[in-house]
């Protein structure tokens, strides 16, 4: 079977399981005096949507234009999918709000297309399509500047809170291929968006670019730092993408676990699983092992200055972008 067949073989088995599993999972609840928590437990309220979610995408200096091409590309595509619309659209509301922006250097992100509430197969599709006529605009600054992941998590909050509805949860869904390397303390903007009842994803993308550090590959820190410094809240799980060309068969699987209606611990899980592997090996988890899988103890994060530190040679995740 080609990589086609057997990554459309692996999420259907595991769009099954998450489906059956759907009907007798719990929500849990989100503390009481989060900004972002008002509306998470009103059911009752006709105007509410299960998701909302903000799309940040780095096309910072280390993105190239093909990249930044493919990346709205896979955007596009993956909000097309009927997969994808049939966890978004299954909840209690029908209802889902998301936002896609674009960010680089610390003074560099961009909301292309501002929270909008959609119901419909249909609007999704819509919403992909305006990601999909983003193009770049000639000379622009934007996509020369270094990595400013905590700047981008702030203006990802500030997109959010456009919209005027409650929602079950609210999930910033960032993705990159490098670390922070500019703007605000990573832990501080991370911590700050936290507090204020939102989930942070991450969807790192490795590329080899060179050995780091300990014999180690960038790619490995850029999957370490996203998992120590970047994600976040009940839930937060990360989904690695092995180059760009894995960007869209990643994505696709990371928004139907956003949008699906399941325990923290088991979305964990699933992800786990997913990263368990490469991408297109026969021995990936299929849905008989993601059934024996046991909720992940929370992993610790690591005792490190997530790139905060100006000295270079004692800072594990600096690399040059």
């Amino acid at each position: 079977m080609n990589r086609q067949g057997i990554y459309h073989r692996r999420v259907g088995y595991l769009t099954l399981f998450m489906l059956a599993f759907m009907s007798v999972a719990v929500a849990a609840p989100a503390p009481p005096a989060a900004r972002y928590a008002a509306g998470a437990d009103d059911h009752n309220n006709p105007e509410r949507v299960d998701i909302a979610l903000v799309l940040a995408v780095d096309v910072s200096s280390s993105i190239e234009s093909g990249e930044r091409r493919f990346q709205r590309e896979a955007y596009a595509e993956a909000l097309s999918d009927p997969r994808v619309a049939r966890m978004a659209l299954g909840g209690g509301s029908g209802r889902v709000a998301i936002a896609y922006m674009e960010w680089s250097g610390t003074r560099f992100q961009r909301v292309h297309l501002p929270i909008r509430i959609m119901s419909t197969p249909e609007e999704l599709a819509q919403f992909g399509a305006e990601i999909l006529a983003i193009s770049d605009r000639p000379n622009d600054p934007m996509y020369v500047q270094p990595t400013a992941v905590g700047d981008a998590l702030l203006a990802a909050e500030t997109a959010m809170s456009a919209l005027q509805v409650p929602a079950r949860d609210y999930i910033i869904d960032i993705s990159g291929d490098g670390v922070l390397n500019d703007g605000l303390a990573i832990s501080a903007a991370r911590d700050h968006v936290l507090s204020m009842g939102l989930t942070v994803n991450g969807l790192p993308i490795e590329v080899l670019s060179g050995q780091a550090q300990n014999g180690s590959t960038s790619f490995e820190q850029v999957t370490r730092f996203y998992m120590d410094c970047v994600i976040g809240g009940p839930g937060a799980f990360h989904l690695v993408a092995r180059g760009f060309g894995d960007v869209r068969e990643t994505l696709i699987m990371k928004l139907m676990l956003e949008m699906a209606h399941m325990e923290p611990d088991r979305k964990r899980g699933i992800a786990a699983a997913w990263n368990g592997g490469l991408i297109g090996n026969d021995a990936r988890v299929l849905p008989a092992t993601v059934l024996q899988l046991s909720p992940p103890a929370e992993e610790p994060r690591r005792r490190s200055n997530c790139g905060e530190t100006e000295n270079v040679a004692h800072n594990p995740f600096r690399t040059e972008h």
